[in-house]
């Protein structure tokens, strides 16, 4: 399966008093991921994608000014959506990363009606070749 790399830095207004990332900024990172998979697959990412379920587990902390890096894969497809697997490593000095979370997003493409629609064909092309990739 094809992992999808970004590299964010973790900005203040992501940390607590502390300078400890807050829990809820991870479910950010796990959004900062996707948008940057879509781009890379040449996916529109739009209202038609709401989500129906995500989920996270935590690992270890990060905080202020840490480089992360995030993994972003397909982890499931259904027939009216798909879910996104996710981690959120820190990048180390020597290089090596650091599993700070992973988790998953479910979505569901919808219509314009708003209402749950078959996965539309250039979705499924996509997905299945990232899902094949090695």
């Amino acid at each position: 399966m094809k992992i999808f790399t970004t590299q964010v830095r973790v900005r203040y207004a992501e940390t607590d008093a502390a300078q400890i990332v807050y829990y809820n900024s991870y479910f950010l990172y796990f959004e900062v991921g996707r948008v940057e998979m879509f781009r890379q697959l040449a996916l529109p990412y739009d209202a038609r994608l709401p989500i129906a379920e995500t989920a996270c587990r935590y690992r270890a902390s990060a905080r202020f000014d840490d480089l992360l890096e995030i993994h972003s894969f397909v982890a499931e497809l259904r027939s009216k959506g798909f879910r996104i697997g996710c981690q959120v490593h820190r990048v180390n000095d020597d290089g090596q990363l650091t599993l700070l979370a992973e988790g998953h997003t479910a979505m569901v493409t919808a219509g314009d009606d708003g209402r749950p629609a078959p996965l539309p064909p250039a979705f499924r092309k996509a997905f299945e070749a990232a899902a094949s990739e090695r």
